[in-house]
């Protein structure tokens, strides 16, 4: 789940806890992960989204961030120079605006310093296929697993659950359990799995007085969620400058994804939230990447 920086991401909410909860066991697509190469605008770079023109004859935004859900779309990014055309892109178009509504892939080089979002000049022609040796974008293949085998084991019942039982009492408790980690449901309504950094079993018998639906609870060594909340409020407030889009809390990680990232850039957000993280528990991902050679 990616919230916005300023934004608390870990608080458990209604019967969907965690949005993106992890694997059973780690995964290359988690925190363990190696970290991506480092940004150097010095040389040619990819981007890849979607194109936003909001007004005919306006200039055409590349959006790597964000995209509104509405119609027509609302989003916005650098500004494309150079040589451009729609006419390969099948763009489509309503009150003035123009866009593509699938991402492309562009090949150029980034000033972040030119105009308020950034200029991205074209060295090659804006493309729907990613440029050789970029691998296309994939899910990052995390489910929603059942950790334990008899979810109704200590006092459980089947019949306590279900998509219409109070889940309150228990979305109310597990901030407050001793090394909360993280929370999901695994059958979309009412089994949950929680994870610890203290003893399994005790938290099993704390959420059990609030909770008699199926419940899965394990240990696991892992970032508590107040350390991931702690370590992302304050890189929102001391990271303001770095042109961080979203972050949010995963499972044994932070996740930062910022326009671009370089080494200076990776090295500061890295000791902004260090009190709280080791850096193999941060992921940052750079929206704008190294062209590949």
């Amino acid at each position: 789940m990616l919230t916005l920086v300023t934004t608390a991401a870990l608080t458990a909410c209604g019967s969907d806890v965690r949005k993106t909860p992890p694997a059973a066991s780690p995964s290359p697509s988690s925190s363990a992960s190696a970290a991506p190469a480092d940004v150097d605008l010095r040389h040619e770079v990819v981007a890849h989204g979607m194109l936003m023109q909001k007004k005919a004859g306006g200039p055409v935004e590349l959006c790597i961030g964000g995209v509104l859900d509405s119609y027509p779309p609302q989003c916005g990014g650098p500004t494309i120079e150079g040589e451009f055309s729609w006419d390969a892109l099948e763009p489509e178009r309503s009150e003035g605006i123009t866009w593509t509504n699938d991402s492309v892939w562009a090949v150029g080089r980034f000033d972040p310093k030119a105009g308020p979002t950034g200029t991205f000049a074209l060295t090659q022609p804006v493309r729907t296929t990613a440029p050789a040796g970029m691998p296309q974008p994939s899910p990052s293949g995390r489910d929603f697993p059942q950790l334990c085998k008899d979810p109704y084991a200590g006092g459980g019942s089947k019949s306590a659950g279900g998509p219409e039982a109070d889940t309150n009492p228990l979305t109310n408790l597990l901030p407050t359990l001793d090394g909360y980690a993280a929370s999901w449901v695994s059958d979309g309504s009412s089994l949950f799995n929680v994870l610890v950094t203290g003893d399994a079993a005790t938290a099993h018998r704390e959420i059990r007085k609030v909770w008699k639906g199926g419940l899965c609870v394990e240990q696991r060594d892992v970032p508590t969620e107040a350390d991931i909340n702690a370590a992302q409020e304050t890189l929102g407030k001391e990271g303001n400058d770095l042109g961080i889009l979203t972050s949010g809390g995963s499972v044994g990680s932070l996740e930062v994804d910022a326009t671009f990232v370089d080494a200076a850039m990776r090295a500061r957000i890295l000791a902004i939230v260090e009190p709280w993280l080791t850096p193999d528990q941060v992921r940052i991902t750079s929206l704008i990447q190294p062209l590949p050679h």
